[in-house]
């Protein structure tokens, strides 16, 4: 005879044929089929959710032995803790001699990845339709529950003003590990507009008013927007503002509905306005401004007005002037009686004397340098920045404590900090000064640390404990032991393990016996990985990534970190790791990993614009020093992210502006054959540069580059790059030959190191940057030109309290071997390989691009002065930067110097330009100059304006000659035109760019 279970979720009658007995009532009566022997047991389907080994331990039944009720009702227990069943029922039937028992299940199934598909019309977005559902990777799944997530999407497209939209979903349950994947389908439809408000209450305000503070119509034209969640909070907090405006501080602002007519494609919004009464604050007997008050009395943020937020903004108002110099400061408040709709507040403020903190005396208390504890004190005294010091009341109770915690802190259990206030300080009727009295007491340690209830060997962290036998004792160490001893153990799989400790008076004077015990719980361990949400992605890249292992520990550190990892690729929106099953009992848990793959395209556009005196290729000889210009850069790239489905890139990426033209394309593959720290990129490029006024030049370029990183700080790469570099426009005429205009190949390998300690790349106040690049291009490389180019820098930046001094040092040479025949060393490298330097990003004396040697004309050649290049350089850049307004705005002073020079041994720090006179530009220019800097996301907007004290003279013309006037004029000529004359770079260089210098 057969009988199934019929309450599942609870301890339910079981059934074994004619005698089986609900297990919970012990006096029910024997059936034949009790004591039996157990023949067979089986599960009905034959493939569990449980694991074999979680099963093997749960289950009492075991084949050979009496049947005994009891066991079976535990097993169902058993299985039921374990969270992986929804139905257990038990079918006992004879078997021979014996009986035969099969346990028939259902399997709880769980939630598993969650998908958003349709035409989604932003906002709100993806993420945002994804975080509403409140679904949870791993936990248990509940149709009641997808049908909740289905109405908050629905409510979340209506909010957005997507009326029309609906939402539908649909499950798919993965049999083999009842996982369900959820897709809900989305269709917005197409947005409403607003319409003119139905207002209820009180508002005090004209309908006209009301609309304009909300911006839910365009101005001027007065058409509608569309509606957003977004816009219409922020239209009821513009109501709000404009309340507060009219000093309203108590007025309500609620969005009651929001009516939608389907014939229109309008929604009327009804709001439930009132205004309040108008609260008027003032300041008697002591200046403070309506923008300060605010600040200071709550009721402006609380939208309420009470005795306790008045007492809270007197004390407010008393700290505010105690901290500029009025200790005695007294302040009362009265609130008057409500009269023609308006209430009024009066602060009264009885200042007292102004007086000056010119000293804070430290008593007692030898453990600590008195520098260690003003560091951690609100009260300072006066200083340039300080007029009057800094010094209130709470300020000084405060500092009591911080001292107190400290002291606390490192086993001075017993310590006491008080204050006392002097005034007339050193005669001196207004100044005070305060002294801190520190009773320290005894340095209480430990004695005696007993660990009890620990499995597991805990000699590995146990050096790491702070409360150990003869150290400080202090409740914060204690703390910090629970936390280590933890996270130890939840790194070993006891995710349920807990800490408590006990304090007990030691054997020796101020000392104390510890104990910890700890409550392990059960080991918890990996049963498999299950991987969902991979749809373009192929699985192996992921998998490349975890590696747990069968039966290995549970820890969540480990698995957090390989979430981490997978979404450095940068080609997942999301990951997110999790437990099946969680809080179950089973030991056995499937670790899961859901992806939401990000968009495979990304497309950025950029404008923006460079102002000051910079080159640009021209055919107007009296250009040679540059000139003032603005020129306006474009930028557009695009990214194919996880190309082909195994995590790399393909990237094109240009840049147009009146100087450069620039076009590039990239393939990325980070990780290199799995390695978190090596990345392979190969490019083409393409570059026309009209930067510097002597030529223009072209290159086309490819290479391949890997680069590693060391450690968090250090960087390492090495490329060959092989390159075809021209020359155009060439406006030199002793240069107008082959030699120099005809094409160059340059084959090079070279290798760079970059260690960075800054504290912010974009914006440093702290640290170091240090980079080494060095290369070689040769015959045996295929290069018809061979030099060795090496180029380092070395930044630092020091905070000087509220200032930073930054500097960096420069220097780099070219040189040249294996020289064709015919050419110098100098002559050897092509024009577009020479160092070229000045602007805003290497030395500010010069324009862009101005620095270092100039034509000084051939034999029987005219001299146009303008730039060359040179095979060395050497700049020196030192900056105070300090607060100058408000936190987003600070200044710069700066002074740089140095130069592009001829070769490596031609690099001079002469101050004055060596003869012969405008033919010899190897010395040291200097610069000093001012600066702007205006923080914004993208890093700070930068204006500069210098002074170079020493710039170099050169011979030029001062009149629109071209170079084809220059050719026609003969070497006799001597009309202006054709003949050049002393000219002389420009003291004055002003440069607006984003980012700092360096």
């Amino acid at each position: 005879m057969k009988n199934l279970l019929s309450k599942p979720r609870c301890r339910p009658l079981i059934v074994a044929g004619l005698l089986l007995f609900a297990a919970s009532y012990p006096a029910f009566p024997q059936t034949p089929l009790a004591g039996k022997i157990v023949s067979t047991v089986s599960y009905q389907p034959a493939s569990q959710p449980i694991d074999p080994r979680d099963l093997t331990a749960m289950q009492l039944v075991e084949v050979g032995k009496p049947l005994d009720p009891e066991q079976v009702g535990t097993t169902i227990d058993h299985l039921f803790s374990s969270g992986l069943y929804d139905d257990i029922q038990v079918d006992a039937e004879p078997s021979g001699s014996g009986v035969a028992v099969r346990f028939i299940t259902v399997a709880r199934r769980f939630v598993g990845h969650i998908d958003i598909q349709g035409h989604i019309s932003s906002p709100p977005n993806r993420g945002v339709l994804l975080s509403e559902t409140q679904l949870y990777l791993g936990t248990p799944y509940d149709p009641d529950d997808v049908e909740t997530a289905k109405q908050n999407l629905g409510q979340l497209l209506r909010d957005n003003g997507l009326f029309s939209g609906d939402v539908g979903r649909a499950t798919l349950t993965d049999p083999a590990t009842n996982q369900v994947t959820i897709s809900f389908l989305v269709n917005s439809g197409k947005r409403a507009r607003y319409q003119t408000p139905t207002i209820h209450g009180d508002p005090k305000l004209p309908v006209s008013t009301i609309i304009r503070a909300t911006g839910w119509r365009i101005p001027l034209i007065h058409r509608w927007r569309y509606i957003s969640q977004q816009l219409t909070d922020k239209g009821t907090d513009g109501i709000q503002k404009k309340y507060l405006k009219q000093n309203r501080y108590t007025a309500s602002v609620d969005l009651e509905s929001m009516d939608f007519d389907p014939k229109t494609n309008r929604a009327t919004p009804t709001l439930n306005i009132n205004a309040g009464p108008k609260i008027n604050i003032k300041a008697i007997e002591a200046k403070l401004s309506t923008g300060k008050l605010r600040t200071l009395v709550p009721i402006f943020q609380e939208g309420s007005v009470d005795n306790d937020l008045l007492a809270e903004g007197a004390h407010n108002i008393q700290n505010y002037f105690q901290s500029r110099g009025y200790p005695d400061v007294e302040v009362t408040y009265k609130q008057e009686p409500e009269q023609n709709g308006q209430e009024t507040i009066n602060y009264y403020i009885a200042l007292g004397v102004r007086r000056r903190l010119v000293h804070i005396d430290i008593k007692g208390g030898s453990y600590f340098k008195p520098e260690t504890l003003r560091e951690r004190m609100f009260l300072q005294t006066n200083s340039l920045l300080l007029r009057y010091g800094r010094y209130s009341e709470t300020f000084r109770h405060s500092d009591e404590n911080a001292i107190e915690n400290l002291y606390a802190a490192t086993g001075f259990r017993d310590v006491q900090v008080k204050s006392s206030v002097q005034t007339n300080y050193k005669n001196k009727p207004n100044d005070l000064a305060v002294t801190f009295e520190i009773n320290q007491g005894a340095l209480w340690s430990v004695g005696k640390l007993q660990i009890l209830g620990a499995r597991l060997d805990l000699s590995e962290i146990r050096n790491q404990f702070y409360s150990i036998e003869g150290q400080p004792f202090a409740d914060v160490n204690v703390a910090s032991d629970r936390n280590r001893i933890l996270e130890f153990y939840n790194d070993h799989g006891f995710l349920r393990a807990q800490f408590r400790y006990k304090v007990e008076p030691g054997a020796e004077p101020h000392t104390v016996n510890l104990t910890y015990t700890i409550t392990e719980g059960p080991q918890e361990f990996v049963r498999g990985v299950i991987l969902s949400g991979l749809n373009r992605t192929k699985p192996k890249l992921a998998e490349r990534y975890v590696n747990l292992e069968d039966g290995q520990p549970v820890s969540m550190s480990s698995i957090n970190e390989i979430s981490r990892k997978l979404t450095d690729l940068g080609i997942f929106s999301t990951v997110n790791a999790a437990l099946q099953n969680p809080n179950g009992a089973n030991r056995y848990k499937y670790v899961l990993y859901d992806f939401d793959e990000a968009a495979r395209y990304s497309f950025n556009v950029g404008l923006g614009l460079q102002i000051g005196q910079f080159g640009h290729t021209t055919d107007n000889l009296s250009h040679a020093g540059g000139a003032k210009g603005v020129s306006p850069i474009i930028s557009f790239n695009v990214n194919r992210l996880n190309f082909l489905g195994v995590g790399q890139t393909l990237s094109l990426q240009t840049r147009y502006s009146t100087l450069e033209q620039r076009e590039s394309l990239s393939y990325i593959v980070p990780r290199l054959f799995g390695s978190e720290r090596v990345n392979v990129v190969v490019s083409a490029l393409y570059d026309t540069t009209q930067d510097v006024q002597t030529f223009s030049s072209r290159r086309q370029q490819a290479s391949v580059q890997t680069s590693q990183r060391l450690n968090k700080a250090s960087t390492i790469a090495e490329r060959f790059d092989y390159r075809r570099v021209s020359t155009d426009n060439i406006v030199i005429p002793s240069l107008l030959v082959p030699l120099y205009s005809q094409p160059v190949r340059i084959g090079m390998f070279s290798a760079s190191y970059i260690r960075d300690h800054r504290d912010n790349s974009a914006d440093a106040h702290r640290g170091s940057w240090n980079t080494l690049d060095a290369g070689i291009a040769g015959k045996f490389f295929g290069s018809q030109r061979s030099f060795v180019r090496v180029l380092a820098r070395n930044a630092t930046y020091y905070p000087l309290g509220r200032f930073v001094l930054a500097r960096q040092t420069q220097i780099g040479a070219i040189l040249p071997f294996d020289v064709p025949q015919g050419l110098t060393s100098y002559e050897a490298i092509p024009l577009p390989e020479r160092f070229f330097g000045g602007g805003s990003v290497s030395m500010r004396g010069f324009g862009d691009n101005q620095a270092g040697p100039r034509d000084i004309g051939a034999p029987g050649a005219p001299a146009t002065g303008f730039p060359i290049g040179g095979n060395a350089l050497f700049f020196n850049n030192v900056e105070l930067r300090f607060p100058l307004l408000g936190p987003n705005i600070t200044g710069v002073f700066f002074e740089d110097m140095g130069n592009i020079y001829t070769t490596f041994s031609d690099i001079s720090f002469a101050y004055h330009q060596p003869p012969p006179a405008e033919q010899n530009f190897n010395y040291a220019v200097q610069a000093a100059g001012f600066g702007i800097r205006y923080k914004t996301p993208l890093g700070p907007i930068r204006v500069d304006l210098s002074y170079a004290l020493n710039p170099p003279r050169y011979e030029g013309f001062s009149t629109s000659t071209t170079t084809q006037d220059l050719l026609n004029c003969g070497t006799l000529n001597t009309t202006p035109a054709c003949t050049p004359g002393p000219q002389r770079l420009s003291h004055f260089n002003f440069f607006f760019s984003i980012g700092q210098a360096f």
